[in-house]
């Protein structure tokens, strides 16, 4: 019998000449390096703060940033245009036809009201209201001045979802809301913040819709290594093997054909991701914000036999593949990912 500090108690179900395999009570096997568990024991962490859920709300919840934290809200728009400077010049053509976010329109009040000291704002946007360009706006005495604007859809892929904090940016009607997706934190910048800020809770789950903005995308390059196990790894994966099972060998080859890749971008901002993803379905659109492309439906993350699908927006200007995505294919690139608020959960 073993009793490990992490994983619980188990027995030994193989011993090789410098790994050992331990079969644990709460299930799964796991071969160790001898030496791993022949370490003294660590000392026991100290004492940590409780959590932020167990704060009153909106402590814990909401996450103020300070000035000093920095974004790249003007990346988003390289999808679309070379710069955001063409976006900025149609402002005169646009802020007069934007109009108020289906959302408002709900009449469904969230269960507690909102704090008085959060800065006010409102939110439109244009041309349609599920899809296209938004804008966030701080009322002043003068006039409405606008505190951002960014491309976004609503009609994302459907995932229930628990919170777990609210960074909210120094503006005070900006946010990057980080949930559990699978047992991993993930983070994408809320379209809709604004708007449905009040109902927020930590650990509470919601059903949101998110969509990956493509930065750059294309057909995945195919890639594989060439490894070589050690006698006792193969020793215990070829102990159990069933009748008419090929045993294992020593010398592997590890391909990525249909693997699901989600990690967070080095130096980017916590919305920012590079994916690689299997596609399961196209849809073409035209003219968004000028560029025509293709929703893509396409598995980032499995747990087990579960996917986890994602809908990536992809132009044909963020596109480098000479013919369209299509089903079946790998697909590669990096993305901005977003998400919206559906329906509150009562």
């Amino acid at each position: 019998r073993i009793a490990h500090p992490i994983y619980g108690e188990g027995i030994v179900t193989f011993v090789g000449t410098e790994y050992i395999g331990i079969g644990f009570d709460g299930g799964g096997e796991i071969l160790f390096r001898r030496e791993a568990l022949e370490r003294e024991v660590a000392a026991p962490p100290e004492p940590v703060a409780p959590p932020r859920e167990t704060l009153p709300w909106p402590d814990s919840t909401f996450v103020p940033e300070g000035d000093e934290t920095r974004h790249f809200p003007g990346s988003h728009w390289e999808p679309f245009a070379a710069n955001a400077t063409q976006i900025m010049a149609r402002l005169p053509e646009i802020a007069p036809n934007a109009h108020l976010p289906p959302a408002y329109e709900t009449g469904r009040q969230p269960p507690r009201p909102m704090p008085g000291d959060w800065t006010k704002g409102f939110q439109l946007v244009w041309p349609e209201p599920t899809q296209g360009l938004a804008l966030v706006l701080r009322p002043e005495p003068e006039a409405n001045m606008i505190v951002s604007l960014f491309p976004f859809i609503t009609a994302g892929s459907r995932h229930t979802l628990t919170l777990r904090q609210v960074n909210v940016w120094a503006g005070g009607l900006e946010a990057q809301v980080t949930v559990d997706w699978g047992g991993g934190d993930v983070s994408f910048f809320d379209t809709g913040y604004v708007i449905h800020r009040a109902w927020y809770e930590a650990g509470r789950d919601y059903d949101f819709a998110l969509s990956g903005i493509a930065y750059r995308a294309g057909p995945a390059e195919q890639r594989e290594w060439h490894f070589n196990r050690h006698p006792d790894e193969v020793a215990w994966m070829n102990r159990n093997l069933k009748d008419g099972e090929e045993p294992f060998e020593a010398d592997g080859v590890l391909r990525m054909d249909g693997a699901a890749v989600f990690l967070p971008v080095k130096g980017g901002d916590v919305d920012d991701y590079s994916f690689r993803a299997p596609v399961k379905s196209v849809e073409a659109f035209q003219d968004w914000l000028g560029q025509d492309g293709w929703r893509v439906r396409a598995t980032v993350i499995r747990f087990g036999d579960e996917d986890a699908d994602l809908d990536i927006m992809i132009t044909r200007r963020a596109w480098s593949g000479e013919a369209p995505p299509r089903v079946g294919e790998d697909i590669e690139g990096q993305l901005w990912l977003q998400g919206c608020l559906l329906i509150p959960r009562e």
